[in-house]
């Protein structure tokens, strides 16, 4: 076969082994980018897109640390603040017996739940309340928010609506509160 292709190499003219030798180096081409060099680039283009997500973690890498740091003490602090609290009982009944002792004073006061309550951690329920009432002085507020978030089941208040109508004593008041129920009592 070599004597065949050696044969019919020197029958052909100079321009006819030019044109082959052409074809015969674009196909050789299309062969092997393909199958090797296509593979290769590839690879060295993963490898550069993971060195430059490792680049970008390393850089990030000390803020997260000292963040996770400050979030670990404040979280240390957070515990300590609840293992004193009560959580078994539900939140609902705590600030029902709050806003009661506030009633005898002032009036009437309205309790409802507006969303779900969410689960935190497998262990405790978020629970979730609005709250609104009608109070004739400041003091009975402030002693009713102080109770309400530092008593022996706080509860976090998101916000705070205040409206006083103009010639009138009675201040009007709307809470959104939130409080924790131990899941497994």
């Amino acid at each position: 076969m070599k004597e065949k292709l050696a044969e019919f190499w020197k029958q052909r003219s100079s321009r006819e082994r030019w044109i082959l030798a052409a074809a015969i180096v674009c196909l050789a081409f299309m062969i092997v980018y393909p199958a090797l060099i296509a593979p290769i680039e590839g690879a060295f283009s993963a490898q550069s897109r993971r060195l430059a997500d490792i680049r970008a973690t390393f850089n990030v890498t000390p803020d997260i640390l000292n963040r996770y740091a400050a979030l670990s003490a404040r979280k240390k602090d957070v515990e300590a603040f609840y293992t004193q609290t009560d959580l078994s009982s539900n939140p609902l009944g705590y600030l029902e017996s709050l806003l009661k002792e506030r009633a005898k004073a002032d009036g009437t006061y309205n309790v409802s739940t507006p969303k779900e309550a969410v689960p935190l951690g497998g262990k405790y329920l978020h629970r979730f309340f609005a709250v609104n009432f009608q109070t004739s002085s400041y003091e009975n507020l402030t002693e009713f928010l102080k109770a309400l978030t530092t008593g022996k089941q706080p509860m976090l208040v998101s916000q705070i609506n205040l409206d006083k109508r103009s010639g009138s004593e009675i201040l009007n008041v709307q809470l959104e509160v939130s409080g924790f129920e131990l899941l497994s009592k």
